[in-house]
């Protein structure tokens, strides 16, 4: 607001004014202002003259002058439309001589930091982007419809839209009010709402890329180990690439090294393979495969105490965990036998036996040599065994196994023959040892030692899934000492469910059932069984079906080999 009195134009201190009756241009304005300084006594003229000598003359830009005696003074402060103020008395508190560093707002310390600091640079804006950005959305006939039916519920049968209805429609479809609007129109003046389509007919849009198969399938396999190799190889954009992947067009493949077969190998693991199918069903139609409930599976695995890389989720905040061995190549580690056999449930679907046989660590306690931080020279202290050879096999076998397989063995397969599956390792001991023979028919038990088909992982429970699955929980406790390696590995025994291990018994008919399709081969994928979505439904079979085909020609294939 203005001052009392003052005025828009031509008021005190307004930039646009008109002389006065006594001022003019040339001689005029000049015998006026001698007429108003004759007025005026000696001393304060003195004082203005002192005053102006002081006073350092600056160039200075005459006003602007518009006919009719009207001027526009330039330098009024009406015109500093600045952030800058206008005089030096109005500037902000603060240093700002050489060295102000533009990025403190209120530079209330004298002096300030003198390092220069370069301000964030704008960041530039691309017209082009800006202008090929899609902004607007394009509507399916189906969305049309719709919205013309919120508005025929809201507007009834009215041919003039009702006050609020554009905005309550365009709020409900989350689009802009003119959509709405069209739509209306559009179903009004075409006569109902068969007449509100949508505008694109056939195929419209951006063109597809196709992907050339054939010419994909040309590459040689090593040159299109990822999506950028890919890409250059078919002169496409990556982007273009990752879209066929997602469309399922391309499809990427872990290639796992697996063990060179001979002939001899794949005749004895397709012997193995039909072994597992149950006698009394080979002549029906459809023959199934053994249950493998008198089964154990014994082998043996290396658990380290760490990883060389983990992966953990952290906040922004938080700092990454320090990890630190002496030696990377030489993490200490501790070697486990483990002994596996299928679970068992009664009718009502409780588990009456969970297989989990036992878990057992070459270790052994022995005295220290020297004395260290940790302990004293003679305390006894836990090492891994630095030898595991045959003798060593037998005698955990005697003194562990065979004692835990008597002891939590059911009792209604008591009387059965029980079979301890191993591989073909050097450091296990032969089927007829004869101390294992003594002491597993000691009590009247039938347990017996039998191998498992060379260079066969996958005929092999422990391998084909079981440590693997073990060992995630296993790494997931983090040990820090070699005890700790022992008592997390049985930790992790106790807590693994049975009805994980039960589902890897159905895995390993599965590939029982490949290797029979197969002739023998290990190049093949384990197949896909939903066997969690089976077992919530309550239809987890116990034994899979197998074609009776398949068996025949794999017969035929052994007796012409």
């Amino acid at each position: 607001m203005r001052p009392h009195g003052s005025s828009l134009i031509g008021g005190s201190g307004s930039p646009f004014s008109f002389p006065s009756a006594g001022q003019g241009s040339g001689s005029g304005g000049g015998q006026g202002s001698a007429s108003r300084t004759g007025t005026r006594g000696p001393c304060r003229r003195r004082r203005q003259e002192t005053r102006a000598n002081n006073v350092v003359p600056v160039a200075v830009d005459p006003p602007l002058s518009f006919g009719g005696g009207f001027c526009v003074d330039m330098h009024s402060s009406f015109f500093n439309t600045r952030d800058e103020p206008a005089s030096d008395s109005a500037l902000p508190q603060g240093y700002r001589g050489d060295g102000y560093n533009p990025n403190f707002e209120n530079a209330d310390e004298y002096p300030p930091s003198q390092t220069p600091v370069q301000a964030n640079p704008r960041k530039t804006i691309d017209l082009n982007d800006l202008a090929n950005k899609r902004t607007r959305k394009f509507y399916t006939m189906e969305e049309k419809r719709q919205i013309y039916q919120w508005i025929q519920q809201r507007n009834g049968t009215s041919r003039k839209m009702k006050r609020g209805v554009t905005a309550e429609v365009a709020m409900l479809a989350k689009c802009p009010r003119r959509v709405v609007t069209r739509i209306w129109r559009q179903g009004i003046n075409g006569g109902g709402i068969n007449s509100v389509k949508c505008g694109k007919i056939g195929k419209v849009g951006r063109k597809k890329n196709i992907l050339d198969i054939e010419a994909m399938e040309a590459i040689p396999t090593t040159e299109r180990t990822t999506i950028r190799q890919l890409a250059e190889a078919m002169n496409m954009p990556k982007s273009t690439v990752f879209q066929r992947l997602k469309e399922k067009e391309i499809r990427r493949v872990t290639s796992d090294v697996k063990p060179m077969l001979g002939e001899e190998n794949e005749k004895q693991r397709l012997v193995y393979a039909l072994h597992q199918v149950e006698p009394s069903t080979l002549f029906d139609d459809e023959p199934t495969m053994k249950g493998g409930f008198n089964v154990a599976h014994y082998d043996e695995k290396w658990f380290y105490r760490i990883r060389r890389n983990e992966n953990v989720y952290l906040s922004k905040r938080e700092e990454a965990p320090k990890r630190a061995t002496k030696n990377k190549n030489y993490i200490e580690k501790i070697m486990f036998v483990s002994v596996i056999a299928r679970p068992r449930y009664d009718a009502e679907g409780n588990c009456t036996f969970d297989g989990k046989i036992g878990v057992w660590a070459y270790v052994e306690w022995v005295q220290a040599q020297k004395r260290s931080a940790n302990r004293k020279r003679g305390d006894w202290e836990l090492k891994p065994c630095t030898e595991v050879d045959k003798a060593k096999s037998r005698e955990y076998l005697v003194k562990f196994i065979l004692p835990a397989i008597k002891a939590k063995w059911p009792a209604s397969d008591r009387h059965k023959p029980i079979y301890i599956q191993q591989d073909n390792a050097r450091t296990h001991i032969q089927p007829d040892d004869p101390i294992f023979v003594s002491e597993a028919a000691r009590g009247g038990w039938d347990i017996r030692m039998v191998y498992q088909p060379p260079n066969s992982p996958d005929c092999n429970i422990l391998d084909l899934g079981w440590f693997a699955s073990i060992q995630s929980m296993f790494q997931k406790k983090m040990p820090k000492t070699l005890a700790e390696i022992v008592q997390k590995v049985n930790q992790s025994l106790a807590e693994y469910p049975h009805q994980k291990l039960n589902r890897i018994f159905l895995s390993h008919q599965a590939c029982m059932r490949e290797i029979i399709k197969k002739k023998g081969s290990i190049h093949y994928d384990v197949p896909h069984l939903k066997k969690q979505a089976l077992e919530r439904q309550g239809k987890l079979p116990i034994r899979l079906k197998i074609e009776k085909q398949l068996i025949e020609d794999a017969l035929a294939w052994l007796h012409a080999n």
